[in-house]
């Protein structure tokens, strides 16, 4: 699944406000933070989607696991179920959900969008934006 397909259609400032109320700093090359470093802003796009939907999947009982080197996260359904990669957690709790994987992720992420954006102090922004 590729997460970033959910914020192509945000403009590049849109995209650089969700990076940076979540820590990250532009810097020449792209853009960086204490965690991964300096990245392309695709790269700290994927990471960061990539940490709020795993997050996100948090309040129904997720736990992670922890993250590899190239930013992808391993969960746990509660104590005792396998550990999975994001899609398949995705996919799991949208069954549980009765809805689509898709609906469920746009969801996950327009609420961190929002969260993001309300804690820079942006407000709720136009659509289009």
């Amino acid at each position: 699944m590729k997460l970033e397909r959910h914020v192509g259609g945000l403009s590049l400032a849109r995209k650089a406000r969700y990076l940076r109320a979540r820590g990250w700093r532009e810097e020449k090359g792209g853009w960086s933070n204490e965690i991964f470093g300096l990245l392309p802003t695709a790269k700290a796009l994927h990471h960061q989607l990539t940490d709020d939907l795993s997050q996100a999947l948090c309040q129904w009982g997720w736990r992670v696991l922890g993250y590899s080197e190239r930013g992808y996260v391993q969960l746990r359904d509660g104590e005792r179920g396998k550990p999975c990669s994001l899609p398949k957690a995705l996919r799991t709790q949208a069954r549980r959900e009765k809805r689509p994987v898709a609906d469920l992720t746009y969801s996950l992420f327009l609420a961190a969008l929002l969260a993001a954006e309300d804690a820079a102090g942006q407000g709720t922004p136009s659509p289009k934006e």
